[in-house]
C-alpha cells in the first residue's frame, strides 16, 4: 500500500513544480497551502534534498525549489524513496507465507498487476501531475 507520506511527497514535489523555475517557496507555505502537517513538509523535503531534488536556503528570503526538471522525476521514484518498494501483495516480495509459488495461480495474476500498476506510475512525471493541476484551476 502507498503511504500517505509518498502521496504528500508527491504533492509537495507538485507543488514546487507548479511555480516558475527556480522559484523559492517556504516550507510553512506548502503545508498551509496543501494542508500538510509543517513538520512532516519539512522531514519529507529533507528526503527530497538527500535525492537532490530540492535546495532549501535559510534567512528571511530562504525557502525551497526544486532544482532538476520535473519531467525527470516520475510517481514510482517517489514512492519508492519514501516507502520503498511497491508491491500489490507481498508474495511477490518474500517467500512468505505462501510455500507453493512455482504452481500458484494468482502469482501470474499479481505480477502483471504489478507490472502494469509500476508502468503507469513510471508514466506521469511530476511535471505532468503540475500541468494537470493548473489546467485544472
Amino acid at each position: 500500500m502507498i503511504t500517505k507520506k509518498a502521496e504528500y511527497a508527491i504533492i509537495i514535489l507538485t507543488e514546487l513544480a507548479s511555480h516558475p523555475s527556480g522559484t523559492v517557496v517556504t516550507s510553512k507555505e506548502i503545508a498551509r497551502k496543501r494542508a500538510i502537517p509543517a513538520n512532516l513538509v519539512i522531514q519529507l523535503l529533507s528526503v527530497m534534498k538527500e535525492e537532490n531534488w530540492t535546495s532549501g536556503t535559510r534567512g528571511p528570503a530562504g525557502g525551497i525549489k526544486l532544482i532538476i526538471d520535473p519531467s525527470e522525476i516520475n510517481m514510482r521514484e517517489v514512492i519508492e524513496k519514501i516507502d520503498g518498494p511497491i508491491g500489490i501483495t507481498r508474495c511477490l516480495f518474500s517467500d512468505a507465507p505462501c510455500q507453493d509459488k512455482t504452481h500458484c495461480s494468482l502469482r501470474g495474476v499479481w505480477a502483471k498487476a504489478q507490472n502494469n500498476m509500476l508502468s503507469v506510475l513510471e508514466g506521469v512525471s511530476i511535471k505532468d501531475l503540475a500541468e494537470k493541476a493548473a489546467s485544472d484551476y
